[in-house]
């Protein structure tokens, strides 16, 4: 939902979708929500939960952590990167790591994990749960989202970001 609405308004090229130089920043998106809603900011209280690569010391376990600001918009451009380079046939070993959430192999390249993507799913749901309740209201329901069976580390994210902000 938040990729589509960062294109809106954006015209369909010769290959049937949206031009890829729209970037997805937070900033375009508030524009465009602010453009085609009329809603000034409703990125103000985004915070994502995400898992993040292993630190040095740590065991290799992937730790959550939630992000916001600068690092969030970094890890929604370094996620669009990750998503071209697979898209076009590319490899996803040259994207950019600028949030520090991708794994930094030994080589110097960068790999996605299955964690990763279990950090981005969960990043894309608190996203899309702020966004509801900044348009709707904070007294919109929002539905549990469906989550795995987790253990140890993975059972263990923060609280939702929704309910910590003001």
């Amino acid at each position: 939902m938040l990729f589509q609405l960062a294109y809106l308004g954006v015209t369909n090229d010769a290959h049937g979708g949206p031009r890829q130089n729209t970037p997805a920043t937070i900033e375009r998106i508030r524009q465009r929500f602010g453009q085609h809603l009329e809603v000034p900011d409703v990125t103000a209280r985004w915070r994502a939960r995400v898992r993040a690569q292993p630190e040095p010391g740590r065991g290799g376990r992937w730790f959550w952590t939630t992000i916001e600001s600068q690092r969030l918009d970094h890890y929604l451009r370094d996620a669009k990167a990750v998503r071209n380079r697979l898209a076009h046939g590319d490899d996803s070993q040259n994207a950019p790591n600028d949030s520090r959430t991708l794994y930094d192999r030994k080589d110097g390249k960068t790999s996605i994990t299955l964690m990763w993507v279990e950090g981005f799913v969960q990043a894309v749901q608190d996203l899309a749960t702020i966004t509801a309740l900044e348009l709707t209201g904070d007294t919109t329901l929002i539905p549990d989202w469906p989550v795995p069976p987790r253990t140890e580390v993975s059972a263990n994210p923060p609280a939702p970001p929704w309910a910590a902000t003001p």
